[in-house]
């Protein structure tokens, strides 16, 4: 054994542009290995297939992970979803993360991120946008919790066979009014306006951030 040893970053990040299970691209997930919860500031370079940086790409957290709004649980993990515009956007397949600030902070019970779905009229779990009535949201953790609730629009599947394999971009995204609150070990269903049913396509929950001073 050597005289050093490595210790883990407290926040590893990691970039996936395309999903391979159907589900939601450009996700971002974090994962803390520390026994404190955690509210990162992030910041995001955007580079292409060959690592090189898009400077015209701007890049959006659609949950606010560059202004402090989401805390990561100790030792778990919590994803987001990006978005870019900008001349370049569709070239973006990588993301230099950077760590501006990271808060520790102490929330009595919460050791894991709650669970969100989409759920139809039945409350079972659903893939498709046109079944997709209500939110199910879950809190696996021993004390109350405070979950926003981000809901997402996608743009169309891509049928120009040059963009056939680009990730689908969020063409809108909507957090719910209000975060949800749970009490320990229990579950809910919110149920979405008639106007927006059908709308949206994936669905994201986070342990709610208090203010940062």
């Amino acid at each position: 054994m050597g005289l050093f040893t490595k210790k883990p970053r407290p926040l590893a990040v990691r970039y996936e542009a395309k999903a391979t299970d159907g589900g939601l691209d450009q996700v971002l997930t974090m994962t803390n290995s520390t026994d404190h919860d955690l509210v990162p500031v992030l910041r995001f370079r955007p580079l292409d297939f060959y690592g090189r940086e898009l400077p015209l790409v701007n890049v959006t957290s659609l949950q606010g992970l560059t202004r402090g709004q989401v805390v990561v649980p100790s030792n778990s993990a919590t994803r987001d979803v990006l978005r870019f515009d900008g001349p370049g956007c569709r070239s973006v397949r990588f993301v230099d993360t950077e760590v501006l600030d990271l808060v520790e902070i102490e929330v009595l019970g919460l050791e894991s991120q709650p669970t969100t779905v989409m759920v139809d009229l039945d409350k079972k779990a659903t893939a498709n946008p046109k079944d997709f009535w209500g939110v199910g949201v879950a809190n696996a953790n021993e004390a109350e919790m405070q979950v926003r609730v981000t809901l997402i629009e996608l743009e169309p599947e891509h049928t120009d066979p040059k963009l056939r394999d680009a990730p689908r971009q969020a063409l809108d995204w909507v957090s719910l009014e209000g975060d949800v609150t749970l009490a320990a070990k229990d579950h809910d269903v919110v149920w979405l306006p008639e106007d927006v049913r059908g709308k949206y396509h994936g669905v994201l929950g986070s342990v709610a951030a208090p203010p940062l001073d």
